[in-house]
């Protein structure tokens, strides 16, 4: 005898499981607050590729709200900060949702007039805090780290070189939020995000080929650090002056290994700083970033420099880009171009750490 008790209709079978495929899907999500820098008080919105978008206020599903698809009069919407609200059309709603017709994530373009204009794909909240309006982007994980790595390394770069910046990129995803209403921020205190790459580039091909792999340090994914171009051998916390901030990088200590790829082909600058702009400690990355914030992002490119007075000023001379911690991606570069494949090239900047798949 059957037990009629335990059979479930059909369309609640196909309703559970797309609830349920919904809810992985958004667990492989990451959460990006974009074009923060600015402190936007407009942010224009438009199809990209002609793609229907739907906006609504948020928590009000059954409202009309707006549709852009690329017709004339509707190809473009300003979002505008208001008193306590976000403004569009003239409507006023804490925050807005915008997705594809069906709700489902979408390509989107965003621009801060006069700043910045990129493409993302996903799902777009735009609401008010502090009085300015903050966007926030649910990207597919795997895509998100194509954007990172798109921002992060040449296309040209060698296929094996892109692989090891995937996997460190995706560790450094997989390690955790660093934010507390979004998981990320798309300036260098978290990671730098373009437009995804093309279907079928370069950049996609070593994402894929690496997909859900991640650097682990005792069993979890390590915020993995890195950098442009070393100098000549990788630095520890200690000596990039993150002593006093090791949290930000789990429990990993970070040797300082030696870089032959950055030996072979040295690197040198030169700033010219006045006498009241006196540089900072060389060796100090907290230092150089407050510098650049102060006088201009690329100042001081690198920590590792000398400065001498001269002239009634400061002459600097550096010798790398960007803190020295972890991956040198010029190294990585140089060791594939030589014919090292990504795990070595993970294993000689990251010591005693083993790569999983994680996702």
């Amino acid at each position: 005898m059957k037990n009629s008790a335990c059979r479930i209709p059909g369309f609640m079978v196909l309703a559970l499981l797309l609830l349920a495929l919904h809810a992985a899907a958004e667990e492989n999500e990451v959460h990006f607050g974009v074009l923060g820098l600015f402190h936007p008080q407009e942010i224009v919105l438009e199809p990209d590729q002609n793609q229907a978008l739907s906006i609504k206020p948020a928590g009000e599903a059954s409202a009309p709200g707006v549709i852009l698809n690329g017709e004339p009069g509707k190809r473009r919407l300003v979002f505008h900060a208001g008193m306590n609200a976000v403004v569009v059309n003239g409507q006023s709603a804490g925050s807005w949702i915008v997705t594809a017709r069906n709700g489902s994530k979408t390509s989107f373009a965003l621009s801060v007039p006069g700043k910045l204009r990129r493409v993302y794909r996903g799902r777009l909240t735009i609401e008010m805090r502090n009085g300015e309006l903050v966007a926030v982007v649910a990207i597919e994980l795997e895509a998100a780290v194509a954007s990172i790595v798109a921002a992060e390394m040449s296309e040209s770069a060698p296929l094996e070189a892109l692989k090891a910046q995937a996997i460190v990129t995706r560790s450094f995803v997989m390690a955790g939020a660093r934010h507390f209403d979004f998981d990320f921020c798309d300036t260098t205190h978290c990671q730098f995000l373009k437009s995804p790459p093309a279907a079928g580039s370069r950049v996609w091909s070593a994402v894929e080929a690496t997909r859900g792999w991640a650097i682990v340090f005792h069993g979890k994914p390590l915020a993995a650090l890195y950098s442009s171009r070393c100098g000549g051998t990788t630095r520890t916390l200690r000596q990039a002056g993150y002593d006093s901030g090791a949290d930000e990088a789990g429990t990993y200590p970070y040797y300082a290994v030696e870089c032959p790829w950055c030996r072979k082909h040295p690197l040198e600058w030169l700033r010219y700083f006045n006498a009241q702009q006196k540089p900072p400690v060389a060796g100090n990355e907290r230092q150089r970033i407050i510098t650049d914030r102060q006088w201009g992002w690329g100042a001081l490119p690198g920590n590792d420099f000398r400065a001498q007075e001269q002239n009634g000023g400061w002459f600097v001379e550096g010798h790398n880009a960007g803190h020295g911690v972890g991956l040198c991606q010029y190294g990585a570069i140089g060791m594939a171009a030589e014919g090292a494949r990504y795990r070595a090239i993970l294993a000689h900047y990251y010591p005693n750490t083993s790569l999983m798949k994680i996702a």
